[in-house]
């Protein structure tokens, strides 16, 4: 299976995404998800960690009907259909409220606080600190979650888990920001750490 096998080139298809998504005003995970390919792998691509199969990137362009000798042209801007950007446009608005109502109604559970035990009572739990409390209000760092689950909410969680955990979440219902580390003498650390809020 044929793969991008340099940076110019991945960058040049990155580039190219970025070109589509501009022409059709669509959201990374929205314009993946018209070309029925899954977010995580095509954020991947786009940010040209992975290197995109031939097949792939054919079906994406084929969900925009562009040709593949159009999307490699360098000598020209791509042009899409403007019946295929009013469709993905339309697309865009089912998918977005789509997904708020399920973000919504997986909120709407909890009214109270879960009880149990093993992973799915750590994913009741975390639905919960997200949706029926005010502790993302304020920018939390993974170390402080670990500490506060654990003492606020009778959760301790490694922070690996916590991250797992918050995935589902981030871009939607948690913002995740990069932020100065602050050390304990109170200088400030060449170290960057993310800090996780309320989007």
């Amino acid at each position: 299976m044929a793969k991008t096998v340099n940076k110019e080139l991945a960058k040049f298809i990155s580039d190219r995404f970025n070109e589509m998504m501009k022409a059709t005003e669509l959201e990374l995970e929205v314009f993946a998800a018209y070309a029925k390919i899954g977010y995580r792998n095509f954020r991947t691509y786009h940010s040209r960690t992975i290197r995109i199969s031939v097949e792939t990137l054919k079906k994406i362009c084929d969900a925009y009907q562009i040709t593949l000798t159009d999307f490699f042209n360098s000598d020209q801007a791509l042009s899409i259909n403007p019946k295929v950007i009013k469709h993905a446009q339309e697309f865009q608005i089912k998918y977005v409220l789509a997904k708020n109502k399920l973000l919504k109604d997986e909120g709407d559970k909890f009214v109270t606080k879960p009880i149990g035990s093993g992973n799915k009572w750590e994913r009741d739990m975390m639905k919960y600190i997200i949706f029926h409390t005010d502790y993302f209000h304020t920018p939390r760092s993974i170390a402080e979650m670990a500490i506060d689950f654990a003492k606020d909410f009778e959760l301790v969680l490694e922070s690996g888990r916590i991250y797992e955990l918050l995935r589902k979440y981030v871009d939607h219902e948690i913002k995740r920001e990069k932020s100065t580390r602050i050390n304990h003498d109170h200088s400030t650390s060449n170290r960057m750490i993310f800090l996780y809020k309320k989007a």
